[in-house]
């Protein structure tokens, strides 16, 4: 697309909108344009390179460990617990 048409697209499309959104519009603009400067401008959008994350079973393995006597009685509750007569 050439400039003068991205252009002539924006300024059609910024007509259609409301003008409190045409003044959103306009902040997001200067956002971009300060950001334009601070950077170097690339010609391709580049995504940031996010970490492979590994999804399902086993994602935890030798993360969770769990005690030996998990299913033991608790000594809190032993007034509650039935006892054998």
């Amino acid at each position: 697309m050439l400039q003068t048409n991205a252009i002539d697209s924006i300024n059609s499309l910024l007509l259609k909108l409301p003008e409190t959104l045409q003044v959103e519009a306009l902040h997001y603009v200067e956002y971009l344009t300060s950001r334009s400067v601070t950077r170097p401008e690339s010609s391709t959008l580049e995504q940031p390179a996010l970490p492979k994350q590994r999804n399902g079973f086993g994602i935890l393995k030798g993360k969770v460990t769990i005690a030996d006597d998990f299913d033991a009685p608790l000594d809190e509750f032993a007034d509650y617990q039935i006892q054998n007569v």
